[in-house]
């Protein structure tokens, strides 16, 4: 069970310096095809933090096409990860485990925003077998940033972003993730982070499996997921996910999932913003897509995230050796 304390460091082996505590916060413009991402991660043993602001619009196939890309590292760690301000300008404070806010400006002032998040369902915890049937068996393959503690929460997400000489209303639901625990990014390995919106009436959130197949990324199983249907929150029983790509990025998705109860649901979902995020970690990359989705309960907007170890694209991509 999620409470507000996990928002602080947890307990930990003051000598592991693998220790690692994540939050990632994603948000959107939909109706100017805006897609846009807060990633802070911590290593309190170390005192050394990271974190990036990528924002960007429409199709973006390069890194150097993304329209905001500030990743800084080596930052120093905060003392409370619950309420903090860092010095590259963005400032979190968590007031409860539902509600927090989200403050930034960047050095040159160029970018700016005023984000507060409200949660729309009870904060999901991955090794809660009360929340997660697959519990014992949802950790990731390989991906040990994903397999110990981990909150997953989705909500609304309103306030301002300032982009160049732009300014945008942002009010829309989208996802939350904090990670604690021991953790080497080597990128070994990856997942898939989704979130499925057909309006108040049918919302979900899938992680999956990340394959390679013939040179090419494909979704594998599930681990875990929820729907929510009028407010009220199921868990996921089964669910997949096939998707087309050009250049590593989403273009269209076709999502199904089944819930405890045997029903059913499916969305066909169309990208309107993508972007590679080659520097929120520096072991991976988020191939990272915004989705139109439209289904028999409406439509709605929301994210695919594949978070893709690079020493995994690596093997599985790179031409192979000459002599």
């Amino acid at each position: 069970m999620i409470t507000a304390e996990d928002y602080r460091f947890h307990e930990r082996d003051p000598g592991d310096d693998t220790w690692t505590e994540t939050i990632f916060q994603i948000f959107s413009v939909p109706e100017a095809a805006i897609s846009g991402n807060l990633y802070v991660l911590s290593r309190p043993n170390l005192g050394v933090t990271h974190c990036s602001v990528e924002i960007h619009q429409g199709l973006c196939l390069h890194p150097w096409q993304l329209h905001h890309n500030d990743a800084q590292m080596h930052l120093r760690c905060p003392d409370d990860y619950s309420d903090f301000t860092l010095s590259n300008g963005l400032s979190f404070k968590a007031h409860n485990e539902r509600e927090h806010e989200w403050r930034y400006e960047s050095r040159d002032g160029v970018c700016a925003l005023e984000l507060d998040y409200t949660a729309i369902c009870e904060p999901t915890d991955a090794r809660d077998p009360a929340q997660v049937p697959q519990a014992g068996d949802s950790k990731v393959q390989g991906y040990s940033g994903w397999n110990n503690g981990h909150l997953e929460g989705k909500g609304m997400v309103k306030g301002t972003l300032r982009l160049r000489d732009k300014t945008y209303r942002v009010n829309c639901v989208e996802g939350v993730n904090k990670s604690w625990g021991p953790r080497n990014d080597w990128g070994n390995k990856g997942a898939t982070w989704v979130h499925v919106d057909l309006g108040e009436g049918m919302r979900a959130f899938m992680v999956l499996d990340i394959d390679f197949k013939d040179r090419a990324m494909v979704y594998g199983g599930l681990r875990y997921g929820y729907v929510l249907v009028n407010g009220e929150r199921r868990p996921l029983l089964s669910g997949e996910l096939i998707a087309k790509r050009y250049a590593m990025l989403v273009t269209s998705a076709n999502a199904r999932f089944e819930d405890d109860r045997g029903e059913v649901y499916s969305a066909r979902g169309t990208t309107i913003a993508a972007g590679p995020w080659y520097n929120f970690n520096p072991s991976s990359c988020g191939y990272q897509v915004l989705l139109r989705w439209e289904g028999k309960q409406g439509v709605g907007h929301g994210h695919i995230a594949d978070f893709v170890g690079m020493y995994a694209l690596s093997q599985a991509m790179a031409d192979e050796l000459y002599e």
